[in-house]
């Protein structure tokens, strides 16, 4: 009889005893261990307490268990349970941080997609000098009784002089050599027992939490604003959605319909443009910009400046000036630049950087329906054509030319901040605008650069705004922004005074059109508090924009009586700026313009805005309701998987349609 055999396959209580203190104790305090992980990156997302609160009983587990994933498959690989969580915590405590900054800067919770934008992300994070804030080190901290934990796993199952042997001892070798194949082999199947038991765990965690048809998690949950999702369900399991919708990224809208989409453009067949249209001899040159971190905010604070920043602006004769409401809070610019050029809404498409992403090869677009009008067409940026690959998407979308910033010679910047100047910007941008054909109608697009965040760069003796308010840690911050917006807001002067000489020396019409990506960085920072949540939150998004015309605008100076910012979507103003030039419209342009004016923003808050900036929830308003749902099955026909498209309903409509 094998005694030994026999000794290490019976069992008694003190091997179990010995079993719950080395093998299963480590275990559980691995899951403890866990829950911290879970913490950490709640705290760097900037849930508030009423969400934290409610990810109880069900989501904080849930959480927890799915970082406890990633030990099961570290104590596979490396077989110590104190070396697993203490490599899993670090790990978390530095996604946790990348997380912190990247909300911060960038305005929305780091997500799978944001792998593809590494490249600009790093050259963005460069600009910035990252604040050790009191979250940072509570996210450092938090892996103190991680480590803690660690080291209590390793004591548990550190070699002992006397009693059983532990899972880390050698068992005592035979004399007989040939008894050494079998021990190597326990060895192996040891190994395997413990990747096969962690593998379970890990599948178990993932198909219950996660891909059951009855999981823990509701499987589709994004809607517009990613801390519905994130906040809400957490931030590991929003990440699990997010990295799922990668594979097709777009969101077919419940009950969509080819059909559907038909039916809504039929709907605004009889619209009236707000200005005549005019003949094709008459098309006027078109300039839209882009301006980099545009944004008024008095809209969210009482600033109390020495001097007005936004003077030119806010009083540019000949011009429409309102405000469009962007995708994201401080950052995202690409998503701001796809919903200008495209007018589809990112709701249908919350998990991704769009250039990196989709694919635009003459994708329906303002540059597809001009050059179907016969203009010559152009984008630049003073800036590297690397970020968000913008070389070849705009290529993609079918730009006749793109400029970089090797054609931005004019070497002018605003003190030690590394970026060209608006006005250096506009005068290299004239000169490019002047070497495209000049028998054609021209569409030049632009993408500034001048306030690109950080704002602590230059000596606050360069500061030109000062702000009476205190700020506290970023007074600095809000004097620099506060100062490029000065610039911007005079280098729109000079720009418009360009156009109008042109115009009087030449008889050239042009239709100017600028608007802001997004607010900057730090603006939740310095908002009032005391502004309800849900109308903050579409205040810190809602960035101005005007239309001015080197010739008699139409509509000049008009605005929305109920609604004083004279709000819209940012996919809204692409049709705005035909339709006040003048140009013929498409079905599906005539769709938003006809929303609009009813329900002017249809990406933010609790669903919708109404006309009179009311904001709703779906089913409160049943005509409401069917104008939105009609956008969204227009837009998933434009670029739907699996929609067929109707390509007449985003073509340019002739007098015969």
């Amino acid at each position: 009889m094998d005694t030994t055999k026999t000794r290490a396959t019976t069992l008694t209580p003190q091997r179990l005893a010995q079993f719950a203190l080395r093998q299963l104790l480590p275990a559980l305090l691995a899951v403890a261990a866990a829950f911290f992980a879970r913490y950490q990156l709640e705290l760097s997302d900037g849930v508030t307490p009423a969400y934290l609160a409610a990810q109880w009983p069900v989501f904080a587990p849930l959480n927890a268990l799915t970082a406890f994933c990633l030990t099961l498959v570290l104590f596979a690989l490396l077989g110590k349970w104190s070396r697993a969580t203490g490599i899993a915590g670090a790990v978390f405590t530095v996604l946790s941080i990348v997380n912190y900054y990247t909300r911060d800067l960038h305005g929305t919770a780091l997500m799978p997609q944001d792998v593809l934008n590494i490249g600009t992300a790093a050259e963005v994070m460069g600009s910035y000098t990252l604040k050790i804030t009191a979250t940072v080190v509570n996210l450092v901290v938090l892996y103190l009784p991680v480590l803690f934990i660690a080291w209590v796993q390793a004591m548990l199952v550190k070699p002992r002089k006397s009693g059983l042997p532990n899972q880390n001892q050698k068992a005592p070798q035979p004399e007989q050599p040939e008894n050494a194949p079998q021990t190597t082999a326990a060895r192996w199947r040891r190994r395997a027992v413990r990747w096969a038991g962690c593998a379970a765990g890990v599948a178990a965690i993932l198909f219950f939490g996660y891909f059951s048809p009855w999981p823990l998690k509701p499987a589709a949950t994004y809607g517009w604003a990613w801390q519905e999702t994130y906040y809400k369900y957490g931030y590991l399991a929003g990440t699990i959605e997010s990295a799922s919708l990668l594979q097709n990224p777009i969101v077919m809208p419940d009950g969509y319909t080819d059909a559907a989409a038909a039916e809504a453009a039929a709907t605004a067949a009889d619209y009236t443009p707000a200005a005549p249209t005019v003949a094709e001899q008459q098309y006027p040159d078109i300039v839209l910009i882009l301006s980099e971190s545009f944004y008024d905010p008095s809209l969210v604070t009482d600033l109390q400046t020495d001097i007005p920043f936004m003077e030119v602006t806010k009083n540019l004769p000949n011009s429409i000036y309102g405000h469009t409401v962007s995708p994201h809070v401080g950052g995202g610019t690409n998503s701001s630049e796809y919903e200008m050029l495209t007018a589809n809404s990112l709701m249908l498409m919350p998990s991704i950087t769009p250039f990196n992403w989709l694919n635009l090869y003459k994708a329906n677009s303002l540059v597809s329906h001009l050059e179907s009008l016969g203009y010559a067409t152009m984008a630049a940026h003073p800036y590297t054509n690397s970020n968000y690959r913008r070389d070849s998407a705009w290529l993609a979308l079918g730009f006749d030319e793109t400029h970089f910033e090797e054609d931005f010679p004019t070497a002018e910047t605003y003190g030690n901040r590394p970026y060209q100047t608006d006005s250096a910007t506009y005068r290299d941008l004239t000169t490019l605008y002047e070497a495209m054909p000049a028998d054609k109608p021209r569409f030049t697009f632009l993408v500034s650069i001048q306030s690109h965040g950080d704002y602590d760069m230059n000596d606050p003796s360069e500061d030109l705004v000062h702000a009476g308010a205190d700020y506290g840690v970023y007074d600095g911050e809000v004097d620099e922004f506060l100062s490029c917006m000065y610039l911007s807001d005079q280098a729109v002067a000079e720009l418009t005074a360009y156009y109008t000489n042109l115009y009087e020396t030449t008889g050239r019409k042009v239709v100017v059109c600028l608007a802001g990506d997004h607010a900057p960085s730090f603006i939740d920072h310095i908002a009032d508090a005391s502004i309800p949540e849900n109308e903050r939150q579409i205040l810190e998004r809602s960035t101005p924009y005007f239309i001015w015309a080197n010739y008699p605008l139409e509509n000049a100076g008009s605005t929305n009586q109920a609604d004083p910012l004279n709000r819209m979507d940012l996919c809204h103003l692409g049709p705005t700026l035909l339709a006040q030039a003048g140009l013929p419209l498409s079905g599906y342009y005539n769709y938003l313009l006809q929303m609009k004016q009813t329900v002017p923003l249809h990406t933010a808050a609790n669903d919708y805005m109404a006309a009179d900036g009311t904001t709703h929830c779906y089913g409160e308003d049943a005509a409401a309701d069917a104008l939105v749902r009609g956008y969204f099955a227009l837009e998933y026909n434009n670029i739907g998987t699996h929609a067929k498209q109707n390509q007449s309903l985003f073509a340019p409509l002739t007098n015969d349609d």
